[in-house]
């Protein structure tokens, strides 16, 4: 019984004698699906525009100063905690440099809304740099208008005809010459000669006008950026483009794009700083003047002699506490500064000016962090707004970091209080242990200390306001390119090295199934 069905089974499939057979007779099939379907995917390959790939290396630069540092190490530490993840202040930087902002500024200037192309054969050849003879704008359209004409360019004199403006086509046909504005159905043309212009061209431009947004989404699904190494400084960017030189020139305005942003936070940081210094030094002259005419007024006014002999022991104790109270006077001044712009309202979203506690290196290194932070907060909210994600969890650390620098700044001012009231008493002893001192030399005393004060903080003001001008003024940018746009004369796409062995294939595979299934289908009815 096992043997009959076995023979049963034998007699109701196609065996492969006569599939083979079969293909033998049908081998024209097999020649009419390759000449088909290797000839559609050679045509495919001569009509795509290959595709170019262009990379550039970028390092961030770290941040000398202590918050950064502080930062730095606290972004490793966090790293270690999520499998050495790259560092935060890098990871921020990447996403800075590829924000729709940026991308959108380098479309602007390099006018990659408007497209240029040809097309001699079947092929589509765009134009840029070299091979462009002329530069088109047209006035009046809005960023999400979709503008398109051709151009026969002849000579010096043009063509103008098949206008479209987003839906709407126009069928009219006007004619003018080479750097003149043309009145047309979509607006004011004017054609402008680039510098590769020659006056012997002959040839049809398709000009294409693409909404700015949509150029830019197409430019970020182009755009590829990521980190090289975990917990690394250095950015790997790489763009793709039908034109080669387009690609180099997009990531170098890209990385100048990103420069400048980043020098714009760095000057609006130091121009924060300045404002500070200026007006507290108007103050201080303002303080000064009052209290050299006290003095004078008072020695008038008493007709006092010269009494520094005869105080000189006093003086130089008091020259020597002046000094210190100076320097106390200076810090007390600066936290208070500080705590009443961080209190006052206005100057909720405004960094808080850098570099004043030098002796408290604590509260210094939590102003600089609460600074970082604030600038991250307002480049977030310029590129989304405050509801988002990101923007709430950074207001958060923000409200955290401001409440902790209040505490602190009310704490400095009460200690420096104490201190000055501490150093004021030792004053008053030394003056005390001169005898037969006139009671005049005390308010002199008084009115010469005050006086140093004033002279100890404008010098220091102005220490600072200088350093802030030579910090602006040689700022560096914060990255540096390791490697300029590069990439292979070779195409990345399409790869004809795999497109034609798979048409092959499916071409062979096409007409051999077809086959197979009318071989079955006749076994079955035959069997029927």
């Amino acid at each position: 019984m096992t043997n009959n069905q076995e023979t049963t089974h034998r007699n109701e499939s196609v065996t492969f004698k006569q599939y083979v057979n079969a293909c033998k007779k049908n081998k024209w099939w097999f020649l009419a699906s390759l000449v088909c379907i290797v000839g559609i995917a050679s045509l495919y390959l001569i009509m795509k525009e290959p595709v170019y790939e262009r990379s550039a290396q970028v390092m961030i630069k770290e941040d000398s100063s202590p918050s950064s540092k502080l930062t730095a190490g606290l972004s490793m530490i966090q790293g270690m905690g999520s499998l050495f993840g790259a560092s935060s202040n890098v990871t921020n930087e990447l996403i800075a440099m590829q924000t729709p902002q940026s991308v959108m500024e380098v479309v602007k200037r390099l006018h990659l809304d408007y497209d240029y192309s040809v097309r001699p054969f079947l092929a589509k050849e765009t134009l840029y740099e070299e091979t462009l003879p002329i530069n088109v704008t047209v006035s009046n359209l809005k960023d999400d208008d979709l503008a398109y004409m051709k151009i026969k360019l002849e000579g010096g004199k043009l063509t103008l005809w098949k206008f479209r403006k987003n839906k709407k086509k126009f069928s009219d046909e006007v004619e003018g010459h080479i750097n003149q504005t043309i009145k047309t159905p979509i607006g004011d043309v004017k054609v402008e000669k680039t510098k590769y212009y020659t006056g012997k061209e002959d040839m049809t431009i398709r000009v294409m006008r693409q909404p700015l947004i949509r150029k830019t989404d197409d430019c970020l699904k182009r755009l590829d950026a990521g980190i090289t190494e975990e917990l690394g400084s250095v950015i790997d960017l790489t763009y793709e483009d039908v034109v080669p030189q387009r690609a180099v020139d997009f990531l170098n305005e890209l990385i100048q794009v990103y420069n400048e942003k980043w020098m714009l936070d760095e000057n609006q940081l130091n121009a924060t700083t300045t404002q500070f210094i200026d007006n507290r030094m108007g103050e201080i002259v303002t303080e000064l003047g009052r209290a050299e005419d006290d003095l004078t007024d008072y020695k008038m006014k008493h007709e006092l002699p010269d009494i520094i002999e005869t105080t000189k022991l006093a003086m130089k104790t008091s020259a020597e506490l002046a000094g210190d109270l100076a320097l106390l006077e200076n810090q007390k001044a600066s936290a208070q500064f500080i705590l009443d712009h961080l209190r006052a309202k206005g100057h909720e979203n405004e960094p808080l000016p850098v570099n004043l506690l030098i002796n408290d290196k604590v509260l210094s290194t939590q102003i600089a962090e609460f600074n970082t932070l604030q600038l991250q907060r307002n480049s977030l909210v310029e590129n989304s707004n405050t509801s988002n994600p990101l923007v709430l969890n950074l207001d958060k650390q923000l409200a955290s970091m401001k409440s902790s620098i209040q505490a602190a700044l009310t704490n400095a001012v009460a200690q420096a209080s104490i201190q000055i009231k501490g150093l004021e008493k030792l004053q008053n002893e030394s003056s005390s242990k001169v005898k037969n001192s006139p009671v005049y030399a005390k308010n002199l005393l008084s009115t010469e200390r005050q006086r140093k004060i004033q002279e100890e903080l404008y010098i220091f003001m102005l220490q600072k306001r200088e350093e802030n001008v030579l910090s602006q003024a040689f700022t560096p940018y914060k990255t540096r390119i390791l490697s300029s746009p590069l990439g292979d004369i070779k195409p990345v796409a399409p790869k004809s090295y795999v497109v034609l062995p798979i048409a092959f294939l499916i071409a062979l595979l096409l007409p051999a199934f077809w086959i197979l299934m009318q071989l079955n289908v006749r076994q079955l009815m035959q069997e029927e």
